[in-house]
């Protein structure tokens, strides 16, 4: 230790123009210090004499680093050993401050070293833990408060967070006095809460609530909104701190009331952390927060609170919060909705997603009080509904659910009505789904008239004609809704319901929606009509369906609603069809007359088709036999005339697509339809010569089934089957091998359907002619062609009656140019074999 004239040379030294002596005097001086700690005897150590403390302060503005560093460990330790009460400290504060205020207050930093400036710091805060007078700490307050405000700031993360933690100690401590000061440091906090590092925004976040809740509240008018924007940062400690200073400014501050619309967003913004520990604090501070402000008003109180009025309904997994919380959300509400309907609306899509979050707590906590500024809000609400962000979405419609149980449907509904019959948007239909949710069935049915409205919105055909994939999706989601909350009530409205469900999958692409479609149309049935199959549904409402239908056909275009739902109607009723089938030919004669538009009557021939297809069975021959000749004379053959362009030969292609598939169907019958037989032939004929492959094809096929008929040719004479000849043998020189190859047959039941009475020598000539021209096919190249051409030859030789003599004649003209003439001989040999 040194003696007293060693201290006293060393405290001389301090003011040697050498930077090393002055160095050494400190450590020397430093190391007495030091040691004197370990002893508890003040009298065993020689105290620093008075002019110590304002020597070594003069070395805070040495040059050299070492030696301010060194003069800052002595202040520190003898505070330690001198200071330790109010009194010993008081007597170096007046000295002390001026000088820290001097390296550290200033408008530019002094202090060059930012480990002396953190350990500055550590001496301030340790003399503020000294201090149990805030009194006697407040004489310094200006000094305080000129350090702190640049230190906040200062550049060095260190720095900035103990200064933000002895803001708040000081602000404690100093509490009657340091409201007089406080405004000076809010800036300095709120800038120091944009710091990169977590650690310090939490310090200034805790700081910025101490300097408010001791000191001024009018700086929370400054404060909310960098707070809010803290809500946005990534780090849950930073989010967590904010809610524990707000929740404490709402329990603590004595202007709370002034400032409850400011203060209670942020608050209830923590029930959409994604932090659970966020969300219980949260609840747990507004819990504390209702709590006391019933208690503070409980006279005003006092009839909610005694006579509670507990709501019929309340939106699943939610408490509902206690009546200050209920009373303080009532009050305030008018002042938080129009901001948060702004930030609904704002570029940026964090501020458009928090503001979505908070509408959901507010309405839950607000509850039926949000009727007041409903219009506005649901206004908002239906723009919302399209933002491109699915989280503002979803949240948007979490909130219409709770308004949806708060909020009687008779008020809501008359609010949104006007703007649906103004326009027809994806944002207004959006609103109807979650708002219904929290009504009940006893409601919707109490509103028959309502009910009635909603459905007619639904059936608008700016709706039900929409092919835009949201639209559909929320059409249905509305009447899925309605279904499973009404169930069997829902039958008078049944009819709407399935009009507008059909109306989709009429036009719906999605596979997935239109999955949805056909069990939402399930759900219909069997929900609503006590387990009725879907086919049951059908058979119910088709009369009604048809007549509203056959009111409209006449108008049909190709992009008409009605249209696509007849069509939807008879593919998803299948076997159904029979019972109706009358309705139905009905609409087709309307709608397939050769002037309507050319897709409509193209997609009705492939109806027909359809039609036949599903009601084509044993038990069906009398349903179907009596409208065949409507089908065919009015429905088929006016759509077989030629006509110029491809549309034209596309329709006429599906016509004799169809009559084919018409003469393959099972319940169908030629008796039937045998006054039609002559046209349906003159028809055909017609078709042969068609520039499409397909159709003449089919042409052939049912050219072959009408000849092969005893129904059909029982209706022809021989004359008119004469004449049909020439027709038939220029398919002979189709392009295609295929298509002659069906004539062959065609012809092989053409020749047979010729009546008894048939007398060649009349049809000689004729015969030759046609003997003439398979000949010159049974020399093809093709070997399939000239087997197929010698089978017909035969068959004309042998099933006319007289005729084998002309053909063996001109088989035997022409054997020599044939180059296989023992085809020919061979087809000599079998026709003189079968007379």
């Amino acid at each position: 230790m040194l003696t007293e004239s060693e201290m006293n040379r060393n405290i001389v030294l301090l003011a040697d123009p050498n930077k090393i002596t002055r160095q050494k005097a400190l450590q020397n001086l430093c190391n007495d210090l030091k040691s004197s700690l370990a002893i508890t005897d003040n009298n065993e150590h020689i105290q620093p004499p008075p002019n110590t403390i304002e020597s070594i302060l003069r070395i805070f503005s040495d040059p050299a680093e070492k030696n301010r560093d060194l003069s800052l460990t002595y202040i520190s330790m003898y505070i330690t050993k001198y200071c330790n009460d109010e009194n010993n400290i008081d007597k170096i504060l007046s000295s002390l401050m001026p000088t820290l205020v001097q390296r550290l207050g200033g408008n530019d930093i002094i202090e060059p070293s930012e480990e002396i400036r953190l350990k500055s710091i550590s001496i301030l805060s340790e003399i503020c833990r000294i201090y149990s007078n805030g009194n006697r700490l407040a004489l310094y307050l200006n000094e305080w408060i000129a350090v702190l405000k640049r230190t906040i700031t200062d550049p060095y993360p260190e720095v900035r967070k103990l200064s933000c933690e002895l803001t708040s100690k000081l602000a404690a401590k100093c509490h009657e006095k340091f409201h007089l000061m406080s405004e000076h440091l809010v800036k300095p906090i709120i800038e120091t809460m944009k710091h990169q590092h977590a650690k310090v925004r939490v310090e200034a976040i805790n700081a910025l609530g101490n300097v408010i809740r001791y000191g001024n509240n009018k700086s929370v008018e400054e404060s909310v909104s960098p707070l809010a924007q803290r809500f946005f940062d990534h780090t849950s400690t930073v989010r967590l701190a904010v809610i524990n200073v707000v929740g404490i400014w709402m329990l603590e501050l004595r202007d709370r009331y002034s400032y409850f619309h400011m203060m209670l967003p942020l608050l209830l913004t923590g029930y959409t952390d994604e932090i659970q520990e966020i969300r219980e604090t949260t609840d747990s501070l507004w819990w504390d927060v209702g709590l006391k402000y019933e208690k503070e008003n409980e006279e005003d109180l006092k009839d909610q609170i005694n006579f509670p009025n507990i709501p019929k309904k309340y939106p699943p997994n939610l408490t509902r919060p206690n009546v200050g919380c209920r009373e303080l959300v009532k009050r305030n509400v008018v002042r938080i909705l129009p901001a948060i309907r702004n930030d609904l609306t704002d570029w940026v899509v964090s501020g458009r997603m928090k503001s979505s979050e908070l509408l959901v707590i507010l309405t839950w906590q607000a509850e039926d009080t949000i009727t007041q500024h409903l219009e506005d809000t649901l206004q908002v609400c239906s723009k919302a509904l399209v933002d491109d962000e699915p989280i503002v979405r979803e949240k948007i419609n979490q909130a219409l659910i709770n308004i949806g149980y708060f909020v009687p449907i008779n008020i809501w509904f008359n609010l949104i009505r006007p703007h649906f019959e103004q326009a027809s948007s994806l944002g207004l239909l959006r609103l109807l789904a979650p708002l219904l949710t929290g009504v009940t069935c006893d409601e919707l049915m109490q509103t028959g008239k309502i009910l009635d409205q909603l459905l007619t919105i639904i059936l608008k055909s700016d709706y039900t004609d929409n092919f835009q994939l949201p639209i559909q999706n929320e059409l249905l989601r509305i009447c899925r809704l309605l279904i499973e909350k009404c169930q069997q009530q829902l039958e008078p409205y049944a009819y709407r319901i399935f009009k507008c469900i059909l109306s989709l999958l009429s036009i719906v692409d999605n596979d997935e929606l239109k999955q949805q479609c056909k069990q939402t149309l399930t759900d219909l049935a069997s929900k609503t009509f006590e387990n009725s199959s879907l086919n049951q549904m059908y058979e119910k409402f088709a009369s009604q369906l048809f007549d509203d239908l056959k009111q409209t056909s006449n108008d049909w275009l190709r992009s008409s609603r009605d249209r696509f739902i007849f069509e939807t109607f008879i593919m998803q009723a299948e076997s159904s069809n029979r019972f109706f089938l009358p309705d139905i030919i009905e609409i087709l004669r309307t709608v397939m007359n050769p002037d309507r538009d050319s897709e409509i009557r193209n997609q009705c021939l492939l109806i027909i088709a359809n039609l036949l297809q599903f009601i084509d069975d044993t038990d069906t021959t009398l349903i179907i036999s009596p409208h065949l000749t409507v089908l065919i004379d009015e429905c088929i053959l006016p759509n077989m005339r030629w006509k110029a362009g491809r549309t034209a030969a596309a329709i006429r292609a599906t016509a004799i697509a169809t009559l084919w598939s018409l003469f393959q169907a099972k319940s169908f019958s030629f008796e039937q339809c045998a006054l039609s037989t002559k046209e349906i032939l003159l028809a055909v004929l017609g078709m042969l010569d068609d520039d499409d492959r397909l159709t003449r094809m089919n042409s052939c096929y049912v050219l072959q089934a009408l000849f092969s008929n005893d129904d059909a040719i029982r209706t022809i004479d021989n004359d008119r089957l004469h004449k049909s000849y020439p027709d038939l043998l220029k398919r002979l020189d189709d392009v295609s091998d295929d298509i002659r190859l069906a004539m062959c047959s065609t012809l092989n039941a053409y020749v047979q359907a010729f009546h008894g009475d048939f007398t060649v020598d009349l049809y000689r000539s004729h015969l030759e002619d046609i003997a003439k021209v398979l000949l010159i096919h049974m020399d093809d190249q093709n070997s399939q062609v000239q087997n197929a051409v010698f089978d017909t030859i035969y068959q004309f030789a042998t099933q006319l009656q007289n005729a084998s003599e002309p053909f063996i004649n001109e088989v035997r003209s022409v054997k020599h140019k044939h180059r296989n003439q023992n085809l020919c001989d061979t087809l000599i040999e079998r026709i003189q074999q079968s007379k």
